[in-house]
């Protein structure tokens, strides 16, 4: 199965409240290409007694291209940047941030008390670049106590896509280090790839009681795929683009040798070395890169795992599991 492209480069990045307005900045891609695959996400939020539409559009580096609020309301966008689009309300009480960095994205909201942001919402996203939207319900409450709550509902996977509610620890370590917290999340997997969704609520105990409702999806550029040998053999193609656009690309075959072995790379300059049962690249001069193998697992199925190398166009690494050494 091929890899789908990977998307690293910088682009201009516009912030939108009721309309779009444009912000030019230099080439700054951070986010890796799983990432990026998704376009963006939508998601609704119980905000101050309404609903609150936020929907979030990424470019093909995975920078934030665009946000919209519905209704706009009285909220004001006081921060712009590549990775970061932050709005705050009139009264400077309530905020709204969206960020796109590195291995996931997420979109967080802060209101004065936890009854302003309880109530049912709905987060949707097209996971995995397929062309078709996963979307999840939830719900924001408290326990009686004042302790919030957070409850995954009705969970719609795209087709090819599977989804799996988890369960998730709650403490009382909030992100201050004080307050109670409460998550849920998803688990989403398709062609082998995996990510995840969590919704975290935190309620300060402090005399500033403040709230906050917090939902990131995260996932790494990483892929295995287990079958037979038979089932495994095959070209393959993984793509990225540079921090400057430059598509890149790294072709390789899992062979009745049982190993994988690399072909070729277009694009770029590069170099590859020979690992146990498969293989390494890095584009010269960058982070990009490639790391391929092929493992036999006991049972005497064997599993392909691809670790991309993506996230940033500034210092050089090692092709690995999670991106620059």
């Amino acid at each position: 199965m091929e890899r789908t492209e990977r998307r690293l480069a910088g682009m201009t990045v516009m912030a939108v409240l009721a309309a779009l307005v444009a912000f030019p900045v230099s080439a700054a891609a951070t986010t890796n290409g799983p990432i990026a695959d998704t376009g963006g996400m939508t998601a609704t939020l119980p905000l101050l007694g309404t609903t609150l539409t936020v929907d979030v559009t990424l470019d093909t580096a995975g920078n934030i291209s665009g946000v919209t609020l519905a209704p706009p309301g009285d909220f004001t966008q006081t921060t712009t940047e590549a990775t970061k689009v932050r709005f705050e309300n009139t009264a400077g009480t309530t905020t709204v941030s969206v960020k796109a960095r590195g291995d996931r994205m997420s979109l967080s909201a802060k209101a004065p008390t936890l009854a302003d942001l309880s109530g049912t919402g709905s987060w949707s996203a097209d996971v995995f670049g397929t062309g078709a939207k996963s979307t999840v319900a939830y719900t924001v409450g408290n326990d009686g106590s004042g302790k919030p709550t957070v409850s995954i509902g009705t969970i719609s996977p795209a087709a090819g896509v599977t989804a799996t509610a988890i369960t998730m620890k709650n403490d009382e370590h909030g992100e201050h280090g004080e307050g109670d917290v409460a998550s849920a999340g998803v688990a989403f997997s398709h062609d082998g790839f995996v990510k995840r969704l969590t919704i975290t609520v935190q309620a300060s105990r402090d005399e500033h009681g403040e709230a906050r409702l917090r939902i990131t999806l995260s996932g790494r550029d990483q892929q295995r795929l287990t079958g037979t040998l038979a089932e495994l053999t095959g070209a393959r193609t993984w793509s990225a683009l540079l921090g400057d656009g430059t598509p890149v690309s790294v072709a390789y075959h899992v062979g009745p040798g049982a190993a994988a072995v690399f072909d070729s790379t277009t694009g770029a300059p590069a170099t590859h070395a020979a690992i146990k049962n498969g293989f390494e690249v890095r584009f010269t001069g960058t982070n990009v890169g490639l790391q391929v193998a092929l493992d036999l697992n006991k049972d005497g199925t064997y599993t392909v795992a691809a670790k991309g190398s993506s996230g940033s166009c500034g210092s050089t690494g090692h092709a690995g599991p999670d991106g620059p050494a």
